[in-house]
């Protein structure tokens, strides 16, 4: 009978130590502060890319190292070959190096 006061004597002093509703408050406070945060930078660090399966000839020039001639033998593959199903395929362009498309790989997209 003794231990069995002690023991609800324990979880008493436990309990009402903790402040549980406080911490999570902070802590649903402080992560959806984050969570604001984050939105905010990617939305304004993120361009939407360029299409390559609808894009024009002035769109595909505004990517770094995209000249006229590219632009031309993109849409040009693309009018021959139908649709690319996965932006990497631009690699099999004639001219269009793999260290080409690594710099414009975030720049591009297929939909």
């Amino acid at each position: 009978m003794n231990r069995l006061l002690i023991l609800v004597a324990l979880i008493a002093i436990t309990l009402s130590s903790c402040t549980p509703h406080r911490d999570v408050a902070n802590i649903n406070s402080a992560s959806q502060k984050l969570v604001e945060q984050t939105s905010i930078s990617q939305s304004e660090s993120h361009k939407p890319c360029v299409n390559l399966n609808t894009a024009t000839a002035e769109e595909l020039k505004e990517l770094p190292g995209i000249g006229e001639v590219m632009a031309r033998r993109v849409i040009d593959y693309r009018e021959r070959h139908g649709l690319f199903r996965r932006p990497e395929e631009i690699i099999i362009i004639e001219g269009f190096s793999e260290k080409k498309y690594r710099a414009i790989a975030t720049l591009i997209c297929v939909e």
